[in-house]
């Protein structure tokens, strides 16, 4: 086993060089910035057991970073990078010094020329992080992976404006999640120096955690799209073309699976669950989930709903699913659906709409699934409980059972349309459906 006294440790299958920033450096650093460096080998475990070349590697990460905190203790900020940590560490592999691109052009041409040579003798010519330490590269940092993520986030914020706060701060933490678990990976390191091994890395992890582990690949695919988008959109919008992140480029996706879940029995609901006196779920998550069952509405589009959005005046009572304080899932989500039976007595006891829950329809989803466990058994192996958004495919069958046609399911389910966009189906038209499958 490696000897800890090089900072090597095995971390998720690789070697990686690990060690505590001196006090007196980490003061000179930014605040909030991590008291530990960590930076992959990328050689993995299973094939160096014994960390002998691993070893080679993290000595010489361990002298650039020397160099690295001299520098910033003699108050010369501007030459010290992690990406020039890395880059000193790779010329030394190959048995160079790092030079910045001005001093390369400026050597004589046969120690150039050898330093190319050298790339092509290793077969690493075409790889960023080894170009940059044999031939120079930028001359400080531009984000590292541990910003990337706040960087992008704060970059695209105006494009969220139609989000509402809690949606926003969902999406940004997805980003941050994805970023987190990639450094996990490969380490931390200035965007410019991921590599195709880091990428192909990222995928083997969530290859391993998919077989091996109760994970769908649904969040491996997202994964690794965050991780690419993050990485490219940095990339144009600091115009660092020329350095052009392409590591992603190609990665095999996972193969889809199918977890949707089944709707729910019409049966079921109509004799069970209807019929379930609902005195431990709370009566306005309750009537929460009688107003998704039905209008077919989304659990997120219930809860939003403001007071005038809820027309119980109306000669044809119904509500309104508008982009107000919130991003809709689907152009064809803003829409009227007439209420009927149980969903028409749940919002008249809620005519003001679910307050408490309007941007938290998470919390409300919580209960409501919690409070259906008793309606179904324990799923079996590859299986998973329905809740309370599985209503809607029952919804979406019983317009089927009334033969609703393609544009009427559209018009009450708000699913995108691939059909002409022009002519809106009339309330009237919606009610006549709905009243012959309200509860």
């Amino acid at each position: 086993m490696a000897s800890k006294q090089h900072h090597l440790h095995p971390i998720n299958g690789f070697w990686y060089y690990r060690r505590r920033v001196p006090k007196a450096v980490l003061s000179l650093l930014a605040p909030g910035t991590k008291p530990i460096v960590k930076l992959s080998t990328g050689i993995h475990v299973i094939d160096d057991p014994d960390g002998i070349r691993a070893t080679k590697t993290a000595v010489k990460f361990d002298e650039a970073q020397e160099r690295d905190w001299a520098l910033r203790v003699e108050g010369r900020t501007d030459e010290a990078s992690h990406l020039t940590v890395a880059s000193i560490a790779r010329a030394k592999v190959h048995g160079y010094r790092y030079r910045p691109a001005d001093e390369v052009a400026g050597l004589p041409l046969n120690e150039v020329l050898g330093r190319i040579e050298a790339l092509m003798r290793n077969g690493t010519i075409n790889q960023k992080i080894d170009r940059t330490a044999l031939l120079g590269g930028v001359s400080k940092s531009s984000v590292l992976l541990n910003k990337a993520a706040a960087s992008y986030n704060e970059f695209l914020r105006a494009d969220h404006n139609g989000k509402s706060p809690n949606q926003l701060l969902k999406a940004e933490k997805k980003k941050e999640a994805a970023m987190r678990r990639f450094i996990a990976v490969v380490g931390d390191k200035d965007l410019l120096a991921v590599s195709r091994e880091d990428a192909l890395a990222f995928r083997k992890w969530w290859s391993d955690r998919i077989e091996n582990e109760d994970i769908t690949s649904e969040l491996a695919i997202k994964d690794i799209q965050d991780v690419r988008m993050i990485i490219a959109t940095i990339i144009d919008r600091d115009g660092l073309h020329a350095f052009d992140q392409k590591a992603f480029d190609g990665i095999k996706n996972f193969k889809r699976q199918n977890n949707q879940r089944e709707a729910w029995p019409l049966e079921t609901v109509r004799d069970v669950i209807l019929a379930t006196d609902p005195a431990d779920l709370e009566a306005i998550c309750h009537d929460i989930m009688l107003v998704v069952i039905g209008t077919g509405a989304r659990p997120s589009e219930v809860v939003a709903l403001q007071p005038h959005h809820i027309h119980l005046k109306h000669n044809i009572p119904h509500i309104e699913i508008a982009a107000e304080g919130r991003e809709v899932k689907t152009a064809n989500a803003k829409r009227k659906i007439p209420l009927t039976g149980i969903a028409l007595e749940a919002m008249r006891r809620n005519s003001q709409g679910f307050e408490r829950y309007n941007d938290r329809a998470a919390v409300a989803c919580a209960k409501i699934n919690a409070w259906l466990r008793q309606f179904q058994p324990e799923p079996e192996e590859g299986d998973v409980y329905k809740t309370v958004y599985c209503f809607r495919h029952t919804f979406a069958n019983r317009l089927y059972e009334v033969h609703a046609t393609d544009k009427m399911r559209i018009s009450l389910m708000g699913h995108e349309g691939t059909g002409p966009k022009y002519g809106e189906v009339p309330l009237s038209a919606k009610a006549e459906i709905m009243a012959q499958i309200a509860f």
